[in-house]
C-alpha cells in the first residue's frame, strides 16, 4: 500500500496530493496563477502534517518533470528532492504530456490507431507538446 505525495508545479496550476493505494488521501490546488514559491510549501506541510495524524508513512515523492514553466518546475523539482532528502524516499518523476495523454486514454474509449496530441501553454504563442499512439 504505497502512500505517494505528489507535487504538480509545470503549469500556472499548483497542487499538491497525498495518496494511498491510488486514491487521494488529501489535496490542496491553486487555480489563480503563477503562486507556486508561497504556496508549495504551504501545501506540503498541511499534507505533512494530515499524515502525521494519521501515522501514513510516506513512501514516495512523485512530481511533474515538465515540459512546463521553468521557474514553476525548479520550485516543484526542488521541494520534492527535498523531502527524498529528508524522508529518505525515492523521487518519481512524471513527464507532464504523458500524464495528461495517459488521463485522456483512461477516461475515453478510443480505436486502436489514434493518436493523442497533449498541449501546454508555453505563453508568446507558442505550446509544449507531443505526439503518443496507446502504447506512449
Amino acid at each position: 500500500m504505497p502512500n505517494i505525495i505528489h507535487i504538480e508545479t509545470s503549469t500556472s496550476v499548483c497542487s499538491a496530493a497525498l495518496s494511498s493505494d491510488g486514491a487521494v488521501q488529501c489535496h490542496f490546488e491553486n487555480f489563480e496563477g503563477p503562486s507556486h514559491a508561497s504556496l508549495l510549501g504551504v501545501y506540503v506541510k498541511q499534507i505533512m502534517d494530515f499524515s502525521r495524524d494519521k501515522g501514513v508513512k510516506v513512501d514516495a515523492v512523485a512530481v511533474s518533470s515538465g515540459p512546463g514553466s521553468y521557474t514553476g518546475l525548479r520550485i516543484g523539482v526542488s521541494e520534492a528532492k527535498g523531502l527524498c532528502f529528508g524522508l529518505k524516499v525515492p523521487l518519481i518523476s512524471v513527464p507532464t504530456l504523458e500524464l495528461l495523454a495517459c488521463t485522456t486514454m483512461f477516461r475515453n474509449y478510443f480505436e486502436e490507431d489514434v493518436l493523442y496530441c497533449p498541449m501546454i501553454d508555453a505563453r508568446r504563442m507558442e505550446v509544449y507538446s507531443a505526439v503518443y499512439d496507446n502504447a506512449l
